[in-house]
């Protein structure tokens, strides 16, 4: 009965969340939207660069998910896992997300996740096998944020790679994105990083 009740509230969420992205939306300008993604996907690059500053490595990776994606533990950025010198909340968002440490809410459209991946990769979404190894030559961070409309993530795209890309993913350069039913996947790359220990 408990796994029917999370059921039905994951699904409510969704629906909701949804429902809320598409009207926030359609009351902006592509431009505008694009704007506003962008700063989100800096902040949370912001946010996990100064927990890396004050805690002396990036959150770990996630330990419920495939290693090899490079999912890192989002929760660690707005509750304290327990360390001394966590100065956080680095994120102002809410932990309502029913789906493990590598997502969080994200207070305008559904999630948002950090990942740690190999350098100059090629990929587009988290669940690709393109995480950061201990025999990485170099990795770097991304900041993810689903689902935003296409034509936004193709519009960040535009803005930060200078290419108007009007595919439906696009795997290489600073900003990647794939469509997904009803929206995208935006992820902006932000500086190097060892891997987390």
């Amino acid at each position: 009965m408990t796994k029917l009740k999370i059921a039905v509230a994951s699904a409510a969420l969704i629906a909701a969340s949804l429902l809320g992205c598409q009207a926030f939306s359609s009351n902006v300008s592509e431009t505008e939207e694009a704007k506003l993604i962008i700063n989100y996907l800096d902040q949370v690059l912001d946010a996990t660069h100064q927990y890396a500053v004050d805690n002396g490595s990036l959150p770990p990776i996630t330990l419920d998910t495939d290693a090899n994606y490079g999912y890192l533990n989002i929760n660690n950025l707005i509750e304290n896992p327990g360390l001394s010198t966590w100065q956080g909340p680095y994120l102002p968002f809410e932990d309502t997300w029913i789906g493990g440490d590598q997502y969080i809410s994200h207070p305008d459209y559904i999630a948002t996740q950090i990942l740690l991946k190999e350098k100059d990769s090629s990929w587009v979404r988290g669940s690709s096998e393109t995480g950061c190894q201990p025999s990485s030559e170099a990795c770097s961070l991304a900041a993810c944020i689903w689902l935003v409309p296409l034509e936004a993530a193709q519009e960040i795209n535009h803005m930060i790679d200078g290419e108007m890309n009007t595919a439906d993913s696009d795997a290489k350069g600073t900003i990647r994105f794939e469509k997904a039913m009803v929206g995208s996947l935006v992820c902006k790359i932000g500086g190097d990083y060892p891997l987390p220990e």
